[in-house]
Formats: structure tokens, C-alpha cells, sequence
């Protein structure tokens, strides 16, 4: 083939107006016509001619089945750069080329042939250097070639042949890259002219036939659309992105039109629903101050005279400021100044509904008197209770001048009515207050009961139930370990107490404070013959690395440390486990827990329970200990926990509603700012591949920000704080002054700017691996614990939505894996048959070419027919893709549909009979009965060459019968020649629970049977 010309079809076949193509350099299509054709329809006349026939249909076959696989390769790998070099890796080695390029088109104005030519993906041999890495630019400029293009690009199939067939300046070009021959063809999308598929012959100068040719410009078009198809696919994700922000940016519209809305729906809640009438005006009041933007609430109660309607004095009852620059100490409008403003609160208050608005907008003398106390904008609405005018809501706005709306307005009046009703029934039904408070008792009390499902939160909640009510304390704490070890199951319980003889951190010895053994044993410091374990019998480093400053250690008897082992087997310990227990953040003492009667073992979520247990138990033996001092510092606790539940519910809310981790992450970061006067806060995730920490979100000036003020990714080794954070999953205090050199590059500088005088980070995980952690400055050094504990149990909350979206996305990747596994059962029960067949015979046809003509002659013609069998049958497999869900819930209607398909140029008959009403299927059930069917009935055709194919289909209420019998040849069920097809079948059974048999012999036909019962059921 070196010597002949392979190009691409020559058209100018009449001699009369024959003409030079283009690049031939005036040879006329005559001279061209007397060349020799190196076609697949020449017929070979020799033996060179029949070796040289079949390398041509080899190299067909080769390219063939390279072109399925490209396809296979397009169609399955997800990154589509990655898919698109395989697939040319693919063709390179089927056609033997050394190096091959996709080109796109570039256009310019309205011209029909592009201007150039850009490389947009190349593959090449090892050692053939690659042409996108050789050239300053991938465009190729086609100037000159305009004959050339159009003659066989625009309107031809390409073009192929050794160097010097090439026209200038391609020849050089080539040249210049070591070709010694070559073949493009054109690529084709929806029938346009899109670009060209280069073959690049290097090593040595090698032609192609026309059928190549042919094969190529298949792929080539293949590729194309494959590439078009991932374009478009990416401007749809593009498009549909910005919906989703379009929309995503009016919902944020509509959640801030309703802003006014909810805070007056949780205000009422929290007015109907806290019991302390206190409490929950004074919630009531920060609600509404928070939500409406205000700087100052006032509730002013009327106090009347005698039968008249207008008050003589006003009583200013409740304040609420958040800043202080704006408190009023005295605000009592007595009896002289209520009368010289009689008509304006007659006119707006008793007559009307309130007034407001920016200060010029007042009548004197209110506007001087709202000057004074630095007012700008002001709205007032009147408070009434059972029709009655009862007092005033006032709002001031101080810093900036606020404006509401007639509607929301409106909206204050139904608070005020609210807030004044909460006020009037809490001082008309004092006397229910003990009914109220019983029926709370009794509502915790079965709270309680429900959380107790659980052994061991069981145990722990009535232990600290117990210590928080006995009024004797040790009697208190017996019990309690007496719960903690009945719930648990163990042997002993005990409570040791550090001492210390230095200011080591370290204790001198462990005392036994409490205990409790199981009924039959004996107190465990009776059994040792010792109140004490001296500090030598743990060994100080394994006190520092458990109890200083790990979280406790426990197991198996054989896993403890000498001597404490040996003193642990003397008393028959065959398992325990100790928890440090810590007061305010020291290390106080150890509860200790031994399994005598079994070596039990306890998972690492209970052992947090009990460090949870274990540290409310040394709280209470501290707090009877300092009991007065303690009691004042429970009242201020109650009131930090309402604030805290208040909290966390509004954080549990926005985890339930809001499907956006990063909006969520930064309504977490607007609360944490909230309730700890936080400037900054900003979230790092950690990614433990790349060993960096990246900023997720912050919130600057009360804004939610996703472009924080410094790098956004940094490496761990430059934040020497994270080591730190992991130590512990507790909130950690930094001081910008002495430990400066733990910070990130800028951070540190950046909260200087800010005068942040302490910063906070708490560490985000799940489990024990690190996602990252959240950073926030303050203007205070401190925090105090309770606010450490909020900010604790937000970081969870964090972590609890960064895992699910996590989660949400690995069961998208796993639903995508699914499909993929799906795809692939279709095509192997296709056209991966019908090509394995078509294979065999062509390899069985060129063995016999040269000796047994007449024999290669039947195999080719067996691959012919196995070729039109697997052509039908794909076509009908991706009919049934194309079906609808719901098509396949109809299986007698899909059934029909496919003997329709499949009876077209078929000699056999194939019959379908119903009995029973036909009823819809599950989707999932019907395409796997349709699939048995269709295997039954190409098995019935192709191998038992059956003439008449009946099919049952029986329906009854509990019961689905699918029969296929047919009289073809049949076959031994036990042969081990049994293919995959049947195999499929059963599969396919098995996996919607139905049972399938087979009955067969040779010359008898085949009967399949499935059933299935309850057939409706998803």
C-alpha cells in the first residue's frame, strides 16, 4: 500500500470537463483515474492482492472495534478532557498512527471556511513529541488553502496520502513535525462542517484504505458532538446556576419583607410560653429590638384618675436599650406633663392608632422632649387590653432614622396588644401560678421519662435528677452512683478526689470520696485495704497523658499499666473504666467504673456520657461545698441558659430550613457574633489531602462575607494554632500579645487592626477527624464558660451541617455509580454479544481466507447476520431506554410493543395471551420482567431458531405468572455451556424477589416461568 495513492475519492470522473484539483499542480482527474484504487471492492486477483484485501478489512475491523470503545470510553468517564484523550489513545493504536489531533474551526464574518484552525486536544506515541507543545500557538492559519478546504473539508470526506501529496504550505508544515503521511478527515456536528481529525504517520509512510476512511469520519463526527454535547452541558449548569441565584436572591427579598412577621410571631411565642413574665417581656422586648433594627423599647402603662378616660400619669414599667448609650434613668410622665399633652394622646392614642415617624414629624412639646433624648425617628402605638386603652409601646430609633410602613405598623399594634395582655394576665391569675408550675413539673417529669429509652442516658439523667434534688448531699451522691451503676450494668462506682502537697498539677495521691459496690461486694477501698491510691501507682505521666490532659482511659484489666494492674486483678477486676472529673476547667478528681462479673467494654460515645456525668458530679460535690457562693451564680446561669435555648433554637431552625451549608454557616456566625459581642468571626475547613486550611465564610461589620480580608488558603505549617486546637475540641483563648507567633500570616495583624483584644477558636470534628475550625475576635480578652459552652454547641451545629452536606453529596456520587452499573447491563446484554460474535467469525474467516476461500466466505456471511442481529436487538434495547417510567409499570403494553418490534422480518410467530385484568407495576419490577422477556425471546430466535413463541402473562391479586415457551431445538439445562443471558434472567428474578425456572430438552423447546407475589408492592 506504500505505493499507491489513498486519498480521498476523486470526483471529477468526466473526461469532457475534467479539471485540476485542488493542490494536484495540474494532474487532471484522467492521469488520477489510471491510478491504481486501493478499495475494499477491488476484487484480489493474487495472493499479495487477497493478503493485502484482508490487512484492509483488518484495519477496518481494528478501527471498528476502536470506535466502541472510544464511544464506551465517552460515554462513561465523568471527566470529559479525560474521556476525550482516551478515546484518541484509543484510535491511535486501532489505526496505527503516531500521532493524532482533534482541530476546531475558527470563523470569521459570514464565510463558509474558517480562517484557522485551533488544536484543542492531541495524543501522541511515546517519543513522538507532541505538536501542541512545539508551536507558540495551537491556531493554524489556513490561508491560501481556501480550494483546498472547500474541495475536501466543506464538501468532501478529507483527505489522506503520503507527504508529497500534500499541497503547500501543509507539506512543510508536516514536514517540519517528522510526517511522513497522513489522513484528515472532517468533523461534523448536527451537519455542519466543525473541525478535522488529523492522523499523523511518523516512523514510517503508511496509506489508509477509503473503508478506514469512512470508519474515521464516523468517530471523528462522534467526537464532535461528544465535545459540542459537553459544552452545551456546561452551559446548562451555567444557566441553571444563575436561577438558582436569581431565585435564592428573591427569597432573600421575601424572608426580609416578613422579617417584621416572624419577630412578632416569636415574640407572642415567647410571651405565651414562658411562664416568668419577666423573662419573657424582657425576651419579648430584645426579639423585637433585635428584629426591627430600634435602639430603645419602652412600655409606658397608663395610671388613670377617677372615672376618667384620659390617664393622669404615665408609668414608664419596662426599658430595653442594648447600648447604653441610650438608657433613660427616669422616664415617668407625671401629672403636669401628662395634662399639657392631653389632646395629642386623646387625638393618636385613645382615638387612633399611635403615631410615628422621623422627629420633625412630632407635635411640640414631645419633639423637644424626644431631642433631648437623642431620638431621630419614633413610633408609638397605643397598648390596649380587652377593648381598654391600658399604656404605649414607644420605639425610638437613635442611631440612624427608621421608617416602617403603614403594614408594619399595624403589625406593632397587634404586638402591643399582645405584650399588654401577657402583662394584664400575669397579674389577673397569680393565683394559678402553682397549678401552672405543677402542670411544668409534670411536663418535665415525663420528658424525662421519654428520654430514658436509653440505658445510659437514663442512668445519667436520673443521677443528675437525684443530685440537683435530695437535700442531703451524700445521700444525694450514694444514689446517684448507686443509678449510674445499676443503669450501666457494673460492679463498682467510685468518686476519687485529687491532692495535691505542691502546686504541681499533678496530684500526690487519689482519695475515695464516694462509692458504691454492688449488692454482694464489698466497698472497693475495703477490698484494696486503702482510702487512697497514691500517685506512684498510676505513674505521673500516665495521669498527665489521660487525665491532665486527655479525656480519661479505660478497657480490659491486660491493657492497664503495672502495678495498677496486679492491684486491679487482686480485687477481680477484669475491666474498668476512668473519666477525669473537672470543676471550672481544672482537673479535680476521677470517676472510676469496674466490671467484675464480665469484662465488659464500653463504646467511646458512653464514655462520653460519662465525662459528662462525671463533671456534673464533681460540679455538685463543689457546689455543696461552696453552696451560697453558688447559689447567686445558678440565678445568673438561668438566665444565661434562656438566652442560650433561645439561641440554639433559632441556630436548629435555620438547620432545618435552610438547604444552603454556607447561608447556614454564616446565620451560625451572625448568632455567635450576637451572643458574644464578637467582631469578627470567620470559618477555616481543613483539607487533610493538601494539608491547608481554607476560609469558607465570615461576618465583618454584622455582613456575611465569602471573600474574607486575607488568603484565602493557607497551609497548616503556617498556622501553628491548629496543632494547638486539636489537643482538645474545647473553645481555645489566644492572646494576640504573648502568643502571637501560633497565628496565620495577616490574621494575627488583622485583628490588631479590628482592636481585638482576644481571639477564640474552637475546633470543628467528627469524631476524631478535623474539618476545621471557626475564629472570632473580641474587644474583651475572656469569655466567660457559659458563653465557651454556647459557642461549643454551635461549632457542632457547623459540623452537624457540613457532614450532611457531605453526606447529601457522596449518596449523589453513589446514585451516579448506580446508573453507571445500570448502563452497563444494557449494553453487555446488546451489543457487547453481538460484537464478541461478529469477532469470532471474522477471526475464523481470515484463517480460512487463504486456504479454504469457500469457508472464510460462511463465516463472513455468519458475522454479516450476527451484525444485523445485534443492530436490531440495540435498537431495541434502546427503544426500552427511551421508554418512560411509567411505561414500565404497564408490562403487557411494553410486551406488545416489543413483539412489534421484533416480528418485523421475521419468519416465526410470536403470541401473547393475557389472563386476569392487567394492573400497573412498580417501574422497577416491570423493566426487569421486560428484559427476561426479551432475553427469552432473542434466545428463542437466534439460537433455538424457534417458529412459534408463546407468551403468558397471568394476573391475580397476589400473584403475577410471566411464561415464554417456544418449540425451538432446546438444550440441556445442565450443559456448562449455559451463556450470560440466562444468568441475567436470574439475576434480574432475584433482584425484585421473584422465582424463575427453566425446562428444556433437546429438540422439545424451552419454557422459562417467573413469579412473583405481591407484584403491586414498591
Amino acid at each position: 500500500m506504500g505505493d499507491q495513492h489513498c486519498g480521498a475519492p476523486l470526483p471529477y470522473a468526466d473526461t469532457k470537463s475534467a479539471k485540476p484539483k485542488p493542490g494536484t499542480q495540474g494532474v487532471n482527474a484522467i492521469e488520477l483515474d489510471r491510478l491504481p484504487k486501493c478499495t475494499e471492492a477491488a476484487a484480489p486477483q493474487t495472493a499479495t492482492d487477497l493478503e493485502a484485501h484482508t490487512a484492509i478489512l483488518q484495519g477496518r475491523d481494528r478501527l471498528f472495534e476502536a470506535t466502541a470503545k472510544a464511544a464506551n470510553v465517552l460515554l462513561t468517564l465523568e471527566n470529559f478532557d479525560e474521556a476525550i484523550n482516551a478515546a484518541l489513545g484509543i484510535i491511535l493504536e486501532a489505526a496505527g498512527c503516531d500521532r493524532i489531533k482533534v482541530l476546531e474551526n475558527s470563523f470569521e464574518a459570514t464565510s463558509a471556511l474558517p480562517s484557522s484552525a485551533i488544536v484543542i486536544y492531541e495524543w501522541a506515541r511515546p517519543g513522538i513529541l507532541r505538536q501542541m507543545a512545539q508551536l507558540e500557538s495551537r491556531h493554524t492559519s489556513h490561508g491560501g488553502l481556501e480550494n483546498f478546504l472547500e474541495y475536501y473539508f466543506l464538501e468532501g470526506d478529507g483527505f489522506s496520502g503520503l507527504l508529497d501529496e500534500w499541497v503547500e504550505p501543509l507539506r512543510s508544515a508536516m514536514a517540519a513535525f517528522g510526517v511522513k503521511s497522513s489522513c484528515s478527515v472532517p468533523i461534523r456536528v448536527n451537519g455542519q462542517w466543525w473541525g478535522m481529525l488529523a492522523l499523523n504517520y511518523c516512523r514510517e509512510a503508511i496509506c489508509i484504505s477509503p473503508a478506514e476512511v469512512a470508519v474515521l469520519r464516523t468517530i471523528a463526527d462522534c467526537i464532535g458532538s461528544a465535545i459540542q454535547r459537553d459544552r452545551l452541558k456546561h452551559e446548562h449548569q451555567k444557566t441553571t446556576q444563575k436561577i438558582v441565584t436569581d431565585l435564592e436572591e428573591y427569597n432573600r427579598i421575601l424572608q426580609g419583607r416578613d422579617r417584621l412577621l416572624e419577630v412578632t410571631a416569636r415574640a407572642a411565642n415567647v410571651l405565651l410560653t414562658v411562664d416568668n413574665i419577666d423573662v419573657a417581656i424582657d425576651s419579648a422586648l430584645t426579639i423585637l429590638i433585635e428584629g426591627t433594627g430600634c435602639d430603645r423599647l419602652m412600655i409606658k402603662e397608663n395610671v388613670f384618675g377617677v372615672s376618667s378616660p384620659m390617664p393622669i400619669r404615665y408609668l414608664n414599667t419596662i426599658q430595653k436599650c442594648l447600648d447604653p448609650e441610650f438608657e433613660i434613668i427616669c422616664n415617668n410622665l407625671e401629672a403636669a406633663q401628662s395634662a399639657q399633652l392631653n389632646d395629642v394622646l386623646k387625638k393618636y392614642f385613645l382615638e387612633m392608632d399611635g403615631f410615628g415617624g422621623l422627629l420633625e414629624k412630632w407635635d411640640e412639646p414631645l419633639r423637644s422632649w424626644l431631642a433631648t433624648i437623642k431620638v431621630q425617628s419614633s413610633y408609638a402605638v397605643p397598648i390596649r387590653v380587652k377593648g381598654q386603652w391600658w399604656g404605649i409601646l414607644c420605639l425610638d430609633c437613635c442611631r440612624a432614622p427608621i421608617q416602617f410602613s403603614p403594614a408594619e405598623v399595624a403589625v406593632l399594634r397587634t404586638t402591643a396588644d399582645c405584650i399588654g395582655s401577657a402583662i394584664q394576665r400575669d397579674r389577673l391569675q397569680r393565683e394559678r401560678q402553682q397549678v401552672a408550675q405543677q402542670r411544668t413539673t409534670d411536663l418535665e417529669a415525663y420528658n424525662q421519662v421519654l428520654q430514658g429509652r436509653d440505658r445510659l442516658f437514663a442512668a445519667t439523667a436520673k443521677a443528675a435528677n437525684v443530685l440537683l434534688t435530695l437535700e442531703n448531699f451524700d445521700t444525694a451522691v450514694n444514689t446517684a452512683l448507686q443509678c449510674i451503676g445499676k443503669g450501666i450494668g457494673c460492679d463498682y462506682v467510685v468518686v476519687l478526689e485529687n491532692r495535691f502537697q505542691t502546686p504541681s498539677l499533678l496530684p500526690s495521691s487519689c482519695d475515695f470520696l464516694y462509692e458504691w459496690a454492688a449488692p454482694g461486694l464489698l466497698p472497693l477501698s475495703v477490698s484494696l485495704g486503702s482510702t487512697s491510691l497514691p500517685a506512684e501507682l498510676l505513674g505521673l505521666d500516665f495521669m498527665k497523658q489521660y487525665f491532665l490532659e486527655g479525656n480519661g482511659f479505660g478497657g480490659l484489666t491486660d491493657i492497664w499499666n503495672e502495678p495498677l494492674r496486679s492491684v486491679l486483678a487482686s480485687v477481680q477486676v477484669q475491666s474498668t473504666y476512668v473519666v477525669p472529673i473537672r470543676v471550672d476547667g481544672q482537673w479535680w478528681g476521677v470517676l472510676g467504673l469496674d466490671y467484675c462479673r464480665a469484662p465488659i467494654q464500653i463504646s467511646a460515645a458512653e464514655i462520653s456520657v460519662l465525662m459528662a456525668i462525671a463533671d456534673c458530679i464533681g460540679s455538685a460535690i463543689q457546689r455543696d461545698r461552696t453552696q451560697k457562693a453558688l447559689l447567686e451564680a445558678e440565678q445568673n446561669r438561668s438566665a444565661e441558659l434562656a438566652k442560650v435555648n433561645t439561641a440554639m433554637r433559632r441556630s436548629i431552625d435555620w438547620l432545618a430550613h435552610e438547604p444552603d451549608m454556607n447561608a447556614f454557616l454564616g446565620h451560625l456566625l451572625e448568632e455567635l457574633a450576637t451572643q458574644v459581642e464578637a467582631q469578627d468571626a470567620m470559618i477555616f475547613l481543613y483539607n487533610a489531602q493538601s494539608r491547608t486550611l481554607q476560609t469558607l465564610v465570615g461576618l465583618i461589620d454584622n455582613e456575611i462575607t465569602f471573600s474574607p480580608p486575607f488568603e484565602p488558603t493557607l497551609s497548616v505549617d503556617d498556622c501553628l494554632a491548629w496543632p494547638v486546637m486539636l489537643q482538645s475540641p474545647n473553645p481555645r483563648h489566644f492572646d494576640p500579645d504573648t502568643e502571637a507567633h501560633l497565628f496565620m500570616p495577616g490574621y494575627l495583624e488583622y485583628h490588631r487592626r479590628r482592636n481585638n483584644q482576644g481571639i477564640v477558636c474552637v475546633l470543628l470534628q467528627q469524631g476524631n477527624e478535623p474539618l476545621g475550625f471557626i475564629g472570632f475576635g473580641c474587644t474583651r480578652k475572656k469569655l466567660l464558660e457559659n458563653e465557651l459552652e454556647l459557642v461549643q454547641s454551635l461549632a457542632q451545629q457547623a459540623t452537624l451541617a457540613i457532614q450532611l452536606t457531605r453526606l447529601a453529596e457522596e449518596a449523589q456520587q453513589a446514585a451516579l455509580l448506580q446508573e453507571r452499573a445500570r448502563m452497563a447491563r444494557e449494553i453487555h446484554d446488546t451489543l457487547a454479544q453481538a460484537f464478541g460474535g461478529i469477532l469470532i467469525q471474522l477471526q475464523a474467516a481470515t484463517y480460512f481466507a487463504a486456504t479454504q476461500p469457500e469457508k472464510a466466505q460462511s463465516h463472513l456471511a455468519t458475522a454479516q447476520t450476527l451484525a444485523k442481529d445485534g443492530l436490531v436487538e440495540a435498537r431495541q434495547s434502546v427503544w426500552t431506554l427511551y421508554l418512560e417510567t411509567s411505561e414500565y409499570e404497564d408490562l403487557a403494553q411494553t410486551i406488545a410493543k416489543f413483539i412489534e418490534q421484533t416480528i418485523s422480518g421475521q419468519s416465526a410467530q410470536i403470541k401473547l395471551v393475557i389472563d386476569g385484568t392487567p394492573y400497573c407495576l412498580h417501574p422497577d419490577v416491570g423493566l426487569n420482567l421486560l428484559r427476561i422477556a426479551q432475553e427469552a425471546i432473542t434466545n428463542a430466535l437466534r439460537h433455538a431458531h424457534a417458529q412459534l413463541i408463546q407468551i403468558y402473562l397471568s394476573y391475580s391479586p397476589e400473584m403475577l405468572k410471566l411464561t415464554i415457551h417456544d418449540d425451538g431445538c432446546g438444550f440441556e439445562p445442565r450443559s456448562p455451556s449455559r451463556g450470560f443471558g440466562l444468568l441475567g434472567m436470574q439475576q434480574r428474578a432475584a433482584r425484585i424477589g421473584a422465582t424463575w425456572h427453566l425446562v428444556s430438552q433437546a429438540g422439545q423447546g424451552t419454557t422459562i416461568l417467573v413469579t412473583i407475589a405481591n407484584p403491586t408492592t414498591p
